[in-house]
């Protein structure tokens, strides 16, 4: 293919990736909502979706089924999120980390360690407060923030709120650890509603809300009385008020002190008396002018899961929840919570959030406790996707290592019966990949694990065994047939929504929460190595026709348009180690020698090719962009800062997992193999060079600019080079000589 051609082929790819989401129809939001005249806040730490709808909370229950709901993904900066990094987050608008003093809210007249806390509060901050709430680890929690990579700002939401002249107020005390005279405060809810000075100017966390109970967990829980009269004083001035369920969260953290059996009866009782509550605060809310907003900001501690989010507000129907964050019905996620609360009251999201609102979804869902099975299947899926992911990939990677010494002992042996089966075994590694994508059609979650297993061996090794089978009838390349079904199934997956990414061992999940929509980086290495491998074989089989090249060079046009196309794969990173890599290999194919001025100009194509991206993504309604046009936006409104701690905090977590990841090992596999073809078989080296020749470069250019611009660091080269390990092995048996296996 000459020069020339590329560019209209390009146009053409892009062209088509256009005009396909822009003929299905207008992407954006309805009318504007109705703003609320007050907003209560229900946090219910810990609460999941299984609890609900077993006969423990009936008031509940009947709000959520006048609610739009959805799963909340509550993962912050740690896979573990705690009640401070949960409250601080939902303070933030973005993902924070609290501290050990975040509990320590009071009320200025408390005393605190012979001292009021008013005082305290004045010494830590230089501000006074005589009324309300102050928050004595305010200081400490700010610069805890400003060490880190996220461009939190502690405090985002309340000041937003201040800003706007809207009251608001906290009403929560979760304290009872240690003993009497120990001073441990648990009222780290307040954090969620502080201002920039660190204070909330209404609300009750003093001792007057609990009620001596030796049963309950630490002798106290909640007395009712007291919230509601609590409440019933801030709900008259109006604005935002939060109301925690305090007992679930002091239950959460006694749970290890009592027996396993009786750990579900106080579980229940928390629950029972938490829904008492909730039906006691409604009965001040008007549906028709006030909005109610259920979250869950934290997990308990027992296991990582999804939580409970509801969405209650005059003139919506009841639904499932989504967000701009998400883009996935049914799913919302932690640092969606303040921009929500700002919505709900006519308040514009400051340029520091990175959530973006909950907003009811178009799409039908059924009612009451089916709809809550429903997000708790999401749960269950996400739960055991996570437990799966180490066992699947350590398998992966230790077969490659087998394929490799099956390798060498068919160059040793030459025997016919083991080249074919090891072959196959190659074939199979290949399919092994997308048969875990498949297997996201089941509910493997509800089965026992080695109905996985099985299913992921029956599939791989039925279509390797069919690839070969057709190979022998002489139809089609089995290397070709493999590689095809790796890449073409990430193509119809990605292009129709991705389904099969979420919650898939090689996709993502939402309790890890590092990707909700489009392509995740484990699939773009699967991705980019099946794309520059069919590229090379393509181009050599059909070396000497007139589309042959395009041919070729269309795979990996269509593999930047598809992973790059912000309502497909939306993978930044990816499209800039993609534009590069093709034009090396473009480069290569034409003769044209790679000089690092040519480099330059290929990485400010992939520069512009992203720009386009990012326009595409704009011109869309703001609460249907990605992470691409959000991240614009940041830059719009707070300047190259914002950019640069994105791209401080990816570099950080590309160095983390380096020395964590199973995947690291799959470098020295696949480069021993090669050193070993190159020592014992020089000539097969030849020859698969020949084979895959125009591959070579484009590769070696996507795997490393693949592991420098993602967060994943090496796991993407790392599963790139299991699917080229793969295909050199069934490249080094299949292309020996005759002689060579009698």
């Amino acid at each position: 293919m000459r020069a020339r051609h590329l560019a209209p082929l390009l146009a053409t790819i892009v062209l088509a990736g256009l005009i396909v989401p822009l003929t299905a129809g207008p992407a954006g939001g309805g009318p504007p909502e109705p703003r609320a005249e007050r907003v209560l806040v229900l946090a219910l730490p810990t609460l999941a979706w299984d609890e609900l709808y077993q006969g423990d909370t009936p008031a509940l229950d009947k709000l959520l089924d006048r609610s739009a709901v959805g799963a909340l993904s509550v993962r912050d900066v740690l896979p573990e999120t705690d009640a401070g990094d949960g409250y601080a987050t939902v303070s933030a608008g973005t993902r924070a980390r609290g501290v050990y003093a975040g509990g320590q809210a009071l009320e200025p007249t408390e005393d605190f360690l012979g001292t009021p806390a008013g005082a305290v509060y004045a010494r830590n901050t230089g501000f006074s407060a005589a009324s309300g709430v102050v928050a004595l680890g305010f200081s400490s929690l700010v610069a805890r923030n400003d060490g880190l990579d996220y461009g939190a700002e502690i405090g985002a939401l309340g000041q937003a709120l201040a800003d706007a002249g809207i009251p608001r107020a906290v009403i929560a005390n979760a304290d009872g650890d240690g003993v009497v005279d120990d001073p441990v405060f648990n009222r780290t809810a307040a954090t969620a509603l502080i201002d920039g000075r660190g204070a909330v100017p209404a609300g009750a966390v003093s001792a007057d809300l609990l009620e001596d109970a030796p049963e309950a967990p630490y002798g106290v829980r909640l007395a009712t009385t007291a919230v509601v009269t609590a409440f019933e004083a801030a709900w008259g001035d109006g604005g935002v008020v939060l109301v925690e369920g305090s007992d679930l969260a002091r239950t959460d953290r006694y749970l290890p002190l009592a027996t396993t059996t009786h750990r579900t009866e106080l579980r229940r009782t928390a629950l029972r008396a938490t829904d008492d509550l909730v039906r006691s605060v409604l009965t001040f809310v008007d549906p028709e002018r006030d909005a109610v907003l259920v979250v869950a900001p934290y997990h308990a501690a027992a296991s990582v899961h999804l939580t409970v989010a509801a969405l209650r507000r005059p003139g919506v129907e009841p639904g499932l929840l989504r967000s701009a964050s998400t883009r996935r019905t049914g799913l919302v996620t932690l640092v969606d919570i303040a921009p929500t609360i700002l919505d709900l009251v006519g308040v514009d999201r400051p340029p520091s959030m990175e959530g973006r609102r909950f907003e009811r979804s178009a799409a039908g869902a059924p009612a009451g406790a089916e709809r809550a099975a429903d997000l708790d299947q999401i749960d269950r899926a996400s739960r055991y996707r996570d437990r799966m992911v180490a066992p699947v990939a350590v398998t992966f990677v230790v077969l490659q290592a087998v394929l490799w010494v099956g390798a060498a002992m068919v160059l040793r042996r030459g025997a016919p019966r083991l080249r074919r089966l090891v072959g196959i075994a190659a074939l199979a590694m290949l399919a092994y990949l997308p048969a875990t994508y498949l297997a996201g059609l089941l509910d493997f979650h509800d089965a026992p694990t080695g109905a996985y297993w099985a299913f992921l061996i029956v599939l791989a090794a039925g279509f390797s065994v069919l690839a070969s089978v057709v190979g022998r009838q002489g139809a089609l390349d089995p290397l070709l047939l493999c590689l095809g079904l790796v890449f073409g199934l990430l193509v119809i997956d990605i292009v129709s929504g991705a389904r099969l990414q979420l919650n898939t061992v090689f996709g993502y999940s939402p309790t890890v929460g590092g990707r909700f929509a489009g392509m995740g980086n484990l699939a773009f290495g699967q991705f980019a190595g099946a794309a520059f491998l069919l590229c090379g074989l393509l181009s050599r089989r059909l070396a000497g026709r007139s589309f042959g090249t395009a041919v070729a060079f269309g795979v990996l046009l269509l593999a930047t348009v598809i992973d790059g196309m912000p309502f497909w794969g939306s993978d930044v990173g990816g499209v800039l180690a993609f534009v590069p890599a093709i034009g090396v290999t473009a480069a290569r194919v034409l003769g044209h020698r790679v000089r690092w001025r040519s480099m330059a100009a290929w990485g400010t194509a992939a520069v512009v090719v992203v720009g386009v991206f990012a326009a595409l993504d704009l011109s869309r309604p703001a609460d249907r962009r990605t992470h691409l046009g959000r991240l614009v936006e940041a830059v719009a409104d707070q300047g190259l800062g914002s950019l640069e701690t994105v791209v401080s905090r990816k570099l950080g977590a590309n160095l983390t997992v380096i020395t964590s990841s199973i995947w690291t090992a799959m470098v020295p596999i696949a480069l021993s193999f090669v050193v070993y073809l190159l020592w014992r078989a020089p000539g097969q080296v030849r020859s698969i060079r020949d084979t895959i020749r125009e591959s070579l470069a484009g590769l070696a250019v996507v795997g490393f600019l693949g592991f420098a611009l993602n967060d994943s660091g090496i796991a993407v080269p790392g599963v790139m080079l299991g699917v080229v390990n793969a295909s050199l092995v069934y490249l080094t048996v299949r292309t020996l000589p005759v002689e060579a296996v009698r």
